[in-house]
Protein backbone atom coordinates (compact mmCIF):
# COMPACT_ATOMS: atom_id res chain seq x y z
CA UNK A 1 0.00 0.00 0.00
CA UNK A 2 1.41 3.45 -0.82
CA UNK A 3 2.06 6.08 1.45
CA UNK A 4 0.42 9.58 1.73
CA UNK A 5 3.28 11.15 1.78
CA UNK A 6 3.84 10.14 -1.74
CA UNK A 7 1.66 12.76 -2.59
CA UNK A 8 2.49 15.80 -0.85
CA UNK A 9 3.37 18.68 -2.70
CA UNK A 10 7.14 18.13 -2.20
CA UNK A 11 6.82 14.82 -3.64
CA UNK A 12 5.65 16.54 -7.26
CA UNK A 13 8.66 17.61 -9.42
CA UNK A 14 8.20 20.77 -11.35
CA UNK A 15 8.38 20.69 -15.32
CA UNK A 16 11.49 21.18 -16.68
CA UNK A 17 12.48 23.39 -19.87
CA UNK A 18 13.17 21.53 -22.50
CA UNK A 19 15.14 22.22 -26.00
CA UNK A 20 13.48 21.45 -28.99
CA UNK A 21 14.45 22.42 -32.41
CA UNK A 22 11.23 23.48 -34.57
CA UNK A 23 11.57 24.78 -37.87
CA UNK A 24 9.88 28.47 -38.31
CA UNK A 25 10.19 30.70 -41.31
CA UNK A 26 11.85 28.10 -43.05
CA UNK A 27 14.85 27.30 -40.83
CA UNK A 28 15.72 25.22 -38.02
CA UNK A 29 15.08 27.41 -34.90
CA UNK A 30 16.63 25.73 -31.34
CA UNK A 31 13.48 27.01 -28.78
CA UNK A 32 13.21 26.03 -25.05
CA UNK A 33 9.57 24.92 -23.85
CA UNK A 34 8.21 24.16 -20.39
CA UNK A 35 4.98 22.05 -19.66
CA UNK A 36 1.90 24.11 -18.11
CA UNK A 37 0.12 22.87 -14.53
CA UNK A 38 -2.97 21.40 -15.07
CA UNK A 39 -4.33 24.46 -13.28
CA UNK A 40 -2.90 26.75 -15.68
CA UNK A 41 -4.55 24.45 -18.57
CA UNK A 42 -7.96 24.69 -17.10
CA UNK A 43 -8.10 28.43 -16.97
CA UNK A 44 -6.48 28.82 -20.80
CA UNK A 45 -9.51 26.71 -21.66
CA UNK A 46 -12.16 28.98 -19.90
CA UNK A 47 -10.40 31.68 -21.69
CA UNK A 48 -11.27 30.08 -25.11
CA UNK A 49 -14.86 29.03 -24.43
CA UNK A 50 -17.68 30.63 -25.17
CA UNK A 51 -21.25 30.04 -24.50
CA UNK A 52 -24.62 30.19 -26.29
CA UNK A 53 -27.67 29.13 -26.03
CA UNK A 54 -29.49 27.50 -29.16
CA UNK A 55 -33.16 26.49 -28.75
CA UNK A 56 -33.38 27.37 -24.78
CA UNK A 57 -30.50 24.75 -24.42
CA UNK A 58 -26.63 26.06 -23.05
CA UNK A 59 -24.20 25.62 -25.55
CA UNK A 60 -20.31 25.75 -24.35
CA UNK A 61 -17.69 25.57 -27.32
CA UNK A 62 -14.14 25.75 -27.49
CA UNK A 63 -12.21 27.87 -29.74
CA UNK A 64 -9.71 25.57 -30.60
CA UNK A 65 -7.75 27.88 -32.77
CA UNK A 66 -7.51 30.19 -29.78
CA UNK A 67 -6.64 27.39 -27.28
CA UNK A 68 -3.72 25.95 -29.33
CA UNK A 69 -2.51 29.69 -30.13
CA UNK A 70 -2.63 30.21 -25.87
CA UNK A 71 -1.23 26.61 -25.48
CA UNK A 72 2.05 27.54 -27.72
CA UNK A 73 2.00 31.07 -25.83
CA UNK A 74 2.26 29.39 -21.90
CA UNK A 75 4.58 26.59 -23.09
CA UNK A 76 7.40 28.64 -24.97
CA UNK A 77 9.74 29.57 -23.02
CA UNK A 78 12.19 30.76 -25.46
CA UNK A 79 11.32 32.55 -27.73
CA UNK A 80 9.61 34.40 -25.02
CA UNK A 81 6.03 35.24 -26.65
CA UNK A 82 5.51 37.78 -23.93
CA UNK A 83 8.41 39.37 -23.77
CA UNK A 84 7.72 43.89 -25.06
CA UNK A 85 11.48 43.98 -26.67
CA UNK A 86 10.03 40.96 -29.25
CA UNK A 87 6.84 42.22 -29.65
CA UNK A 88 8.43 46.08 -30.58
CA UNK A 89 10.59 43.95 -32.91
CA UNK A 90 7.83 42.61 -34.66
CA UNK A 91 5.48 46.15 -34.17
CA UNK A 92 2.83 44.64 -32.21
CA UNK A 93 1.45 44.85 -28.69
CA UNK A 94 0.73 41.47 -26.79
CA UNK A 95 1.66 37.87 -27.17
CA UNK A 96 -1.26 36.79 -29.51
CA UNK A 97 -0.97 39.77 -31.90
CA UNK A 98 2.75 38.59 -32.25
CA UNK A 99 1.74 34.57 -32.99
CA UNK A 100 -0.31 36.17 -35.26
CA UNK A 101 2.09 38.02 -37.30
CA UNK A 102 4.52 35.04 -36.79
CA UNK A 103 2.15 33.29 -38.24
CA UNK A 104 2.18 35.21 -41.31
CA UNK A 105 5.70 34.36 -41.80
CA UNK A 106 5.65 30.98 -41.48
CA UNK A 107 4.57 27.86 -43.62
CA UNK A 108 0.98 26.34 -42.49
CA UNK A 109 3.68 23.30 -42.01
CA UNK A 110 5.26 25.13 -39.23
CA UNK A 111 2.89 26.26 -37.48
CA UNK A 112 1.07 22.40 -36.95
CA UNK A 113 4.65 21.25 -36.28
CA UNK A 114 5.37 24.16 -33.40
CA UNK A 115 1.87 22.81 -31.86
CA UNK A 116 2.41 19.42 -32.32
CA UNK A 117 5.62 19.84 -30.08
CA UNK A 118 3.78 21.95 -27.17
CA UNK A 119 1.28 19.10 -27.90
CA UNK A 120 3.42 16.66 -27.08
CA UNK A 121 5.57 18.42 -24.11
CA UNK A 122 1.99 18.87 -22.18
CA UNK A 123 1.34 15.25 -22.34
CA UNK A 124 -1.39 15.23 -25.22
CA UNK A 125 0.81 13.10 -27.43
CA UNK A 126 0.15 9.55 -25.89
CA UNK A 127 -2.15 6.94 -27.40
CA UNK A 128 -4.71 5.08 -24.32
CA UNK A 129 -1.76 2.20 -25.15
CA UNK A 130 1.08 4.02 -24.27
CA UNK A 131 -0.34 5.10 -20.84
CA UNK A 132 -1.53 1.70 -20.18
CA UNK A 133 1.69 0.43 -20.84
CA UNK A 134 3.00 3.11 -18.32
CA UNK A 135 1.46 2.17 -15.68
CA UNK A 136 2.33 -1.40 -15.77
CA UNK A 137 5.77 -0.12 -14.90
Amino acid sequence: MSNFQDFLMDAFDDAEIVERTVTIGGKPKKMHFKAIAAGVGDEVRKKCRKTQFYKGQKVVETDQDKFIAQMIIETTVHPDLKSKELQAAWGVVGAEELLKAMKFKMRDGEYAEWSNVVSEINGYDKGMQELVEEAKN
